[in-house]
């Protein structure tokens, strides 16, 4: 039957979604009890909660269930009700207690490790975002984020705070700073993760960096070497510090509300959410590239274009808005 969970939220027009065709007639002197569990042929639950009228037009308020799982609710003819209720019957407490059950331990193998009421991050258009856990079904969440409920799957759009687990690893998620090899050209290499978009990871090995997604990417026990360049000093030749030549207040022209403060050869990065980071800036003609103090490894390339907007990985275009 083509009913999606609560994820899709879509609304029944018709008792038929059962995969159960049945006349619109009212059966003989059988009534609805409300606001009970009615089980049908295939194992499908659902419940009445008023009828506007005893006519067979008259319009059932209904919700269907698959286990514990909602899955729509909206109106249908009380005479369409009526033949399911004659065809399926009020669920006993055997089966109830079957279906709590069942519920339950989906709950516990799916969670995930998260739990309702804990602190996690959900992936918006702004990033990842801070957001608070109202409800699990499966790999869905229900959360809070920003004061708006949404639904959002693990592990593609929900992750736990702080360090990722095994668990995680094995369903492709990782962090900023993450060690981890990284599959180029059929060679294991050994990484840092350096950049995130979603589930996609800029990894740096050496002096190259490459993106790469889950399929590509497994965690590493080898410690980052210790760094020998040079941490002082431009990272170019030919390049110099920005003081005095981009200075000002950046914002992201595209969604959200990212922004760069340069000031004084130093550049303040904030992703709209609380949170910043304060980088060493260079430029050079058509390109300037923020590092992060004491890690020459760790550094940001920033496209200056023709119309003296900046582009800038993963946000975008940047716009000059304020000195």
């Amino acid at each position: 039957m083509n009913v999606k969970g609560f994820r899709r939220g879509v609304w029944m027009s018709s008792i038929a979604l059962f995969g159960i065709t049945l006349p619109t007639f009212l059966v003989g002197q059988t009534q609805i009890q409300f606001d009970a569990f009615y089980t049908c042929p295939g194992g499908t639950r659902f419940k009445v909660f008023s009828c506007a009228g005893n006519e067979p037009g008259s319009s059932c308020d209904v919700q269907t269930f698959s286990g514990t799982r909602s899955l729509s609710r909206g109106p249908a003819p009380r005479g369409q009700v009526m033949g399911f209720v004659r065809t399926c019957h009020l669920q006993t407490a055997a089966e109830e207690k079957a279906v709590s059950a069942r519920g339950a331990a989906q709950a516990e193998s799916s969670s995930n490790g998260i739990n309702v009421g804990d602190s996690v991050e959900v992936l918006t258009g702004f990033g990842w975002t801070p957001a608070k856990v109202l409800a699990i079904q499966g790999n869905d969440y229900k959360v809070n984020a920003n004061g708006v409920q949404v639904i959002k799957t693990y592990p593609s759009e929900v992750r736990r705070v702080g360090a990722a687990n095994a668990r995680d690893h094995a369903a492709g998620q990782y962090r900023l700073h993450d060690r981890v090899q990284v599959n180029v050209g059929g060679q294991w290499m050994d990484g840092t993760i350096v950049l995130e978009n979603g589930m996609d990871y800029q990894v740096q090995f050496g002096n190259r960096t490459v993106w790469a997604g889950p399929k590509d990417l497994r965690p590493s026990s080898t410690p980052a070497p210790a760094a020998t360049a040079k941490t002082t000093g431009p990272p170019q030749p030919g390049m110099t510090s920005c003081a005095g030549k981009i200075e000002g207040r950046y914002v992201t022209t595209g969604a959200g509300s990212a922004t760069i403060i340069f000031r004084s050869g130093k550049a303040t990065m904030g992703n709209g959410f609380g949170g910043e980071d304060t980088l060493e800036c260079w430029v050079a003609r058509d390109k300037i590239i923020l590092r992060e103090p004491g890690h020459p490894e760790k550094e940001m390339p920033i496209d200056i274009n023709n119309d003296g907007t900046l582009q800038v990985p993963i946000y975008g275009e940047f716009k000059k808005k304020g000195n």
